[in-house]
């Protein structure tokens, strides 16, 4: 294949392509990364996608507009903020007037459909019969993110077995909103905050404390991220979230599979995730256990219940009964969903209050109204979480603006179909793509601009919802995300302590003065983000 020829498949040539792997790929690689034999491996893996899997979409989905692979590539490798790879490549696409919302890009599964349309999303996640879940991770077997990820849990089932799941953890989460336990743990936050000096990076505070609430709150485990953040079991669990998180690996799973032998700090992420998922195990044999001897609290609240108890109680009380495999797998996955992702929520929230002050101060107006004005830790209930109604509204639009999970896991169809008056046949990939479809001019008044009134009762977000899934930060339909209130509610505790207890705002060489910088892949996460915090009390 010429030069030309290739250019006209990933949108780069040869030599452009040669620049890509060693100045964007190779500086990626840890240790003795560097060496000849790995040097080749790489090579010889771009070369393989290069002329053979980086072509045109498949004549099937060519009739929509695309983005190619290499173009994806060289921006995230490049560090393109989320916010700007939108602005540069799929806004322009979205929001002309003859598209409806849908376009093609390559991703880890191969070419997916991308809908950034409320009508499309409704009907695409409603209609869970033409578009189930499609497997997220085919052919990745033994690599970290499907040992950690895949398995018999409620985010990737289909069918019956998803519903006996789910029936059985609708309970749980509906009991557990453990409003005393988050409380208790922001306190534990007070604490460290006051032994420190200068700005604080509330990207890393915010990951220490929900690591610590999903801990608790998931099967009473306390890791004590926020008070010990160089303990053994957190530093296993940073080196599992660190290694799914990396670039290289997304892109390349076969080094994960075939030559995990020359890639030492990859070895041991591995073994990090092999202690922890026998921990997991242990607390599992451990909790049945004591369910079976019947050593129970009887004076704890339902609601105070880590989650593993309760849905092992209720498979006591005639709900189907998880198998140990069932309950780790599902486990994993309270970890990926509501761990990163609430704690970048409360890091961006922290962020747009540090940068619209006047907005922060109606909040805390609104949580002392709430909690009073009193100097003392307040440790809101769960019905006075319901009442921060401007809070709420604050929390929304960050959700919206710069909401973690930028798109869900992906459906595929099940029969010949459409969207929006679009083909989509049989076998297709799709996923909403839900950070485009918060920021498309097409369906939000100027998207760009930080307003939380679009939230208020009666305002735009109620309109618009009237015609489909215009906001969706925790998907939508019948899989929306089991977690939702549980997070929301946590955000609320959390916040509303916080404007109690301080006044806040970003140093004056801060890089996110003018727009919070983000990643660009997996979950979204602030690069560090400083803030200098004042006490009020």
């Amino acid at each position: 294949m010429s030069s030309y020829q290739l250019s006209g498949y990933t949108g780069l040539t040869l030599n452009q392509l040669q620049v890509l792997y060693s100045k964007y790929l190779v500086p990626t690689l840890k240790d003795k990364a560097k060496s000849t034999t790995i040097a080749s491996a790489v090579a010889l893996l771009l070369g393989y996608l290069a002329f053979k899997k980086i072509q045109e979409p498949p004549h099937e989905i060519r009739h929509l507009p695309h983005i190619s692979y290499f173009t994806m590539l060289r921006s995230i490798l490049q560090g393109e903020p989320t916010s700007s790879l939108s602005k540069r490549l799929v806004i322009p696409i979205i929001s002309c007037p003859e598209n409806n919302g849908l376009y093609a890009r390559i991703n880890g599964l191969g070419w997916t459909v991308h809908v950034a349309s409320p009508e499309a999303n409704k009907k695409m996640l409603m209609r869970t019969d033409i578009f189930p879940k499609s497997d997220p991770l085919p052919g990745t077997d033994g690599t970290l993110a499907s040992r950690f990820l895949r398995g018999p849990n409620v985010l990737l089932l289909n069918g019956a077995s998803w519903k006996t799941q789910r029936k059985l953890m609708n309970p749980a989460f509906h009991q557990s909103i453990p409003v005393n336990m988050f409380g208790g743990l922001v306190q534990r936050l007070f604490s460290v905050m006051e032994n420190e000096t200068g700005p604080i990076n509330v990207t890393n505070l915010m990951m220490r404390w929900t690591l610590d609430v999903i801990g608790q709150a998931g099967f009473d485990f306390d890791f004590h991220a926020t008070d010990e953040p160089e303990n053994e079991w957190v530093q296993v669990y940073n080196s599992i979230s660190k290694g799914m998180g990396k670039p290289l690996w997304f892109f390349f799973p076969v080094l994960d599979r075939k030559f995990l032998w020359l890639f030492p700090e990859r070895r041991k992420s591995h073994k990090s995730l092999d202690r922890f998922l026998e921990m997991l195990d242990g607390v599992i044999v451990k909790k049945r256990k004591a369910l079976k001897e019947n050593k129970r609290n009887p004076s704890m609240k339902d609601n105070e219940k880590d989650l593993l108890t309760l849905m092992l109680e209720g498979s006591q009380t005639g709900g189907a009964a998880l198998t140990d495999r069932e309950l780790q797998s599902n486990l994993c996955i309270f970890f990926f969903a509501g761990h990163d992702t609430t704690a970048n929520a409360l890091s961006f929230i922290i962020y747009f209050f540090a940068k619209y002050p006047k907005i922060q101060q109606r909040a805390r107006e609104e949580a002392h109204k709430i909690l009073g004005d009193a100097p003392q830790d307040v440790i809101p209930t769960v019905e006075e979480t319901k009442d921060m109604t401007y809070i709420n509204m604050v929390i929304k639009e960050t959700l919206r603006i710069k909401g973690p999970v930028t798109a869900i896991p992906a459906r595929r169809a099940a029969e010949d179909t459409e969207l929006e008056g679009v083909f989509i046949p049989k076998g297709t990939l799709l996923t909403s793509d839900i950070y485009n479809m918060h920021h498309n001019p097409k369906i939000w008044n100027d998207p760009e601009t930080f307003d939380p009134e679009r939230f208020k009762a009666g305002g735009e977000a109620d309109m618009l919802a009237s015609s489909g899934m215009p906001w969706m930060p925790f998907g939508g339909g019948s899989r929306l995300c089991i977690g939702m209130n549980f997070s929301l509610a946590e955000q609320r505790v959390m916040i509303s302590m916080l404007l109690r207890k301080y006044t806040w705002r970003l140093p004056e060489d801060s890089i996110h003065k003018d727009e919070l910088r983000t990643n660009n892949i997996g979950i979204m996460s602030a690069k560090i983000l400083d803030i200098i915090f004042e006490k009020i009390y």
